[in-house]
């Protein structure tokens, strides 16, 4: 049985009906992020919003093909609270089953991401109670292209390629130029071995060979060739003002389509970073509480065990510390019971009974005594 959603929040995104309205739905774009060392390819669809920003973002990853329940809320409420986003991604966790879409800290096969991700058909049910409904159909829909060579984002890229992408925009004329000055220091190589042989010639030549190592010098910084003096000094002027329009055009392409493609890949890989980095902490955060929480239970539990144990041991000491009464008992008023033969327990008498019972045994005695010693006299 489902629980009771929640309401929607109230700042529903103006733009979703003039976008849906206008017919041009935007485009899914694709990068490759890379996430904990493994490359996910990702879409993102850019969607208007009333942010300072200008725009969010819509992701779907293409190695579960699930899409981010996180993303769809934030672009159908830009100006919902934090909690009226938990309380909805909470009802979500606590009535679909989500195993498969995203990694977690148990499940380590799948790579995590930042947010919450959910199953297409989730994504697409979803999307009607967030006017989502033509947006998702497209995010579904779309295909990449299996051969295409896709984009890394930003920092994926510098990692792995370092400086080669800024190398790659030069023109042939700079290429050109660059090689020449690769090839430049080795031509005065040559110079040494005419030297040694005018040395065996003459010493003339010696003075002349003293000047060459300053030209040769020279020529590394400057220019390969040590005959004409004017080149080296027209050279960096020439070049200097054509590298720096250059990497001007390249560092500032005045909004170029690339440009806003690199900015927007940049700006997904660090939502997804910083969101990934919070969500870690949160879980931590948590994680900790939970443990101080079940050492304090603990605490509790050892402490009430303390306690009966010691509350006799209180009562002991308490009755040590009283003083001490000397209460003599009364004397007995029943005769003692001695043990007897059960053969003699048999006749049980009082005590008169007895005593004449021992009367009558000594009267029966003496008369018998009476009567037989005199006949034997």
């Amino acid at each position: 049985m489902m629980s009771i959603r929640p309401s929607m929040p109230s700042g529903l995104n103006p733009h979703l009906k003039a976008t849906v309205d206008s017919g041009n739905l935007p485009l899914v774009k694709y990068q490759i992020l890379n996430c904990q060392g493994q490359d996910i390819l990702v879409g993102r669809m850019k969607i208007e919003t009333s942010t300072p920003s200008g725009h969010a973002f819509i992701l779907r990853r293409y190695d579960t093909g699930a899409i981010s329940l996180t993303t769809m809320f934030r672009a159908a409420f830009p100006t919902a609270s934090e909690q009226e986003e938990k309380e909805e991604i909470a009802w979500v966790k606590d009535n679909f089953d989500l195993t498969g879409n995203n990694g977690s800290s148990r499940d380590t096969t799948i790579t995590r991401l930042a947010g919450t991700w959910v199953s297409p058909d989730l994504a697409m049910s979803l999307a009607e109670s967030y006017s989502l409904g033509g947006l998702i159909n497209v995010v579904v829909n779309a295909r990449p292209d299996p051969g295409a060579n896709y984009r890394r984002s930003g920092k994926g890229a510098a990692t792995n390629t370092s400086t080669v992408p800024r190398a790659t925009p030069a023109s042939p004329a700079e290429a050109s130029s660059i090689r020449l000055s690769s090839k430049a220091p080795p031509s005065p190589a040559p110079a040494p071995n005419p030297a040694k042989r005018r040395k065996e010639s003459s010493p003339l030549p010696a003075k002349s060979q003293e000047k060459a190592p300053t030209l040769r010098r020279s020529a590394r910084t400057k220019s390969p060739a040590p005959q004409v003096s004017a080149v080296p000094s027209k050279s960096p002027t020439t070049k200097t003002p054509r590298k720096s329009t250059r990497r001007e055009l390249v560092d500032t392409p005045g909004g170029s389509e690339q440009t806003v493609v690199d900015e927007e890949g940049d700006a997904v890989e660090d939502v997804m970073g910083s969101e990934l980095h919070q969500q870690d902490v949160a879980e931590q955060k948590a994680l900790i509480e939970g443990l101080k929480a079940q050492r304090d239970a603990l605490k509790t539990e050892t402490e009430n065990d303390m306690d009966v144990d010691v509350k006799p041991k209180g009562k002991r000491g308490r009755e040590e510390e009283e003083t001490l009464k000397f209460e003599p008992k009364e004397q007995e008023t029943e005769p003692r019971v001695f043990a007897t033969n059960t053969r003699v327990s048999r006749w049980k008498m009082e005590p008169q009974t007895k005593s004449m019972a021992w009367g009558v045994a000594a009267f029966l005695f003496g008369a018998g005594a009476v009567t037989l010693l005199p006949s034997l006299f």
